[in-house]
């Protein structure tokens, strides 16, 4: 907008400096002459003063004669004053006892005035514009930093706080923010930590009903409560893998990591499990900057998830591993029941279990927010993408070593 406004008055000063810029003199510079004419005719002598103050020449013709002073204020040949009449603009004036008073002006300076003016206009206008910039900056500032905050939020990062450096309403809405994710991070601290003591406490109990299962006779009532007590130890061991991991991710040791080993070595336990793990376009070396621990935890998740849930006359699922970018992309495709694409972002959060209806009767609702809790620890992201047939493409990227 400011540009604009610049270019426009370039133009106009570069089209209309001649006759047109003068003529809006014209007015005040007749009534300049009148008032210097009487001064001069009461003051005969101001005459070569107003000369040399005003860089004019000044022509008086009376009865008595006509005299001429120059722009410097010195007396001069009146002839040779109109001689050199064309580089000046000439204004008359008639004095009160009868004089004739022509001041000869320098056309020079009033050519020089409307770049002067443009100068000026533009000095404004980039003052104006950079106030207007400092002010735009000093009141959005704290808008961004909200919109930062909640975008950290939104991905699950409860431990974020935003800079409150105002006291103003704005200031207020950061403070209201700042509170609110404080309260929220500490309700999920407290709430995975009760969780995690809770099934650590659970774990003698839990020894014991099993050493009293042994002693008790075989029978329908001794299996069923072994079932439900594997479960629960199951269950148990799931959470406490939960809480190691939420204290490793906050203290990350990420270096550089071959994924093709890594692969290969989760795997060799689970392979086996049918439908089976094939490798599909597996590079002979990759590495990801990562915590080599997480990451086996988060492969061995995602690879024993795909072969929990899926079908009796499932493929087998299958493993690849490729460079985009800056990042490494892991994918792993499933031929198991899928999930609806509504579902896709929900199955990251913890507890969640999908219809029954559609297979999904297995697990607690923890391996996939385990694997994305694993993720965003190490500034990567994690994607479920149901595919259009059958199954399930789960996509993690991380940033490359």
């Amino acid at each position: 907008m400011a540009g604009t406004i610049v270019v426009l008055a370039a133009v106009f000063f570069h089209y209309y400096r001649g006759d047109f810029f003068m003529d809006s003199f014209n007015a005040p510079l007749d009534d300049w002459a009148d008032g210097m004419a009487t001064r001069i005719a009461a003051e005969p002598e101001l005459a070569a003063a107003v000369a040399r103050n005003h860089h004019v020449g000044v022509i008086v013709s009376s009865d008595e004669g006509t005299i001429a002073f120059a722009p410097g204020g010195e007396a001069i040949d009146p002839q040779l004053l109109m001689d050199h009449g064309a580089g000046f603009r000439q204004i008359s004036a008639q004095g009160q006892h009868g004089q004739d008073f022509t001041f000869y002006l320098d056309r020079r300076q009033f050519a020089q005035t409307p770049y002067k003016m443009l100068a000026g206009l533009i000095a404004l206008l980039l003052i104006t514009v950079g106030f207007v910039y400092y002010v735009q900056l000093s009141q959005l500032k704290p808008l961004r930093w909200l919109r930062d905050g909640v975008d950290a939020v939104s991905k699950g990062d409860f431990s974020t706080r935003i800079p409150v450096v105002r006291m103003d309403e704005i200031g207020q809405v950061g403070r209201a923010f700042n509170n609110m994710t404080q309260r929220v991070d500490q309700m999920i601290n407290d709430h995975d930590r009760l969780m995690a003591d809770v099934s650590h406490e659970l774990r003698s109990p839990m020894a014991r009903i099993k050493v009293a299962l042994e002693l008790m006779p075989e029978s329908k009532m001794r299996d069923e409560i072994t079932r439900d007590v594997r479960e629960m130890e199951s269950l148990t061991t799931v959470l406490l893998e939960r809480e190691r991991v939420r204290n490793r991710t906050e203290r990350l040791v990420a270096e550089s990591v071959d994924m093709v080993p890594l692969l290969r070595e989760v795997m060799d336990g689970i392979t086996e499990r049918p439908p089976g793990v094939v490798f599909q376009d597996l590079p002979d070396q990759l590495t990801v900057n990562a915590d080599a621990a997480l990451v086996s935890v988060l492969v061995h998740n995602l690879v024993d998830n795909a072969i929990k849930f899926s079908l009796p006359d499932s493929k087998a699922v299958v493993v690849s591993l490729r460079h985009d970018n800056n990042e490494v992309m892991l994918s792993i495709v499933d031929n198991g029941p899928g999930i609806p694409a509504q579902e896709a972002e929900r199955v990251l959060e913890p507890f969640v279990k999908l219809d029954p209806a559609r297979g999904h009767r297995k697990g607690y609702g923890l391996g996939l927010n385990l694997c994305q809790r694993i993720v965003a620890a190490h500034g990567g992201s994690i994607l479920i993408k149901p595919r259009e047939s059958r199954g399930t493409r789960v996509e993690v990227r991380l940033p490359a070593g």
